[in-house]
């Protein structure tokens, strides 16, 4: 009984000052966009997983690393799509298949970067943490796309 009573206590004190780390880091500075919600991503994640501290960890430096991946995609996505829609009145038929093929290897890409993350975070965590780091993933997503749309129309109605 007292092991898993420090343990839990380790735990709650561990996921305690993360959050307040976090919560200080986000509000001490003004950040970028990604940068906010990748802290609050893992901030939550943490709380969600109740991993030990050594998995906490790789899982951290693991999310973190193809969050950015993805961050530099989405960008290069963003970029290419705009300059196609730019150009597309102008591009013969040649130009345009070379950069709908560019833009079709980038929104692939994504996909891969994704599949990666999955087998990696599958390699960390034991079967049951895996269920729930991958539930964790859609609902955060969801969540977070509800929660800019609730804002969104919060703003438009005042």
């Amino acid at each position: 009984m007292n092991f898993w009573m420090n343990w839990t206590m380790k735990n709650l004190a561990y996921s305690v000052v993360l959050f307040l780390l976090a919560t200080t880091f986000v509000f001490s500075q003004p950040l970028k966009m990604h940068e906010r919600m990748l802290t609050i991503k893992k901030v939550k994640l943490l709380e969600y997983m109740e991993l030990n501290q050594a998995k906490s960890d790789k899982l951290l430096v693991l999310v973190t690393k193809y969050e950015n991946e993805l961050r530099d995609l989405n960008e290069k996505i963003k970029s290419l799509s705009n300059k196609l829609a730019d150009d597309i009145e102008k591009l013969s038929d040649n130009d345009l298949e070379k950069r709908n093929d560019e833009l079709y290897n980038h929104l692939e890409m994504i996909s891969e970067v994704q599949k990666n993350k999955l087998n990696e975070a599958r390699n960390i965590l034991s079967e049951k943490e895996f269920a729930k780091f991958q539930i964790f993933e859609l609902k955060f997503a969801h969540e977070l796309r509800k929660h800019l749309f609730e804002n969104r129309n919060k703003r438009k109605n005042e």
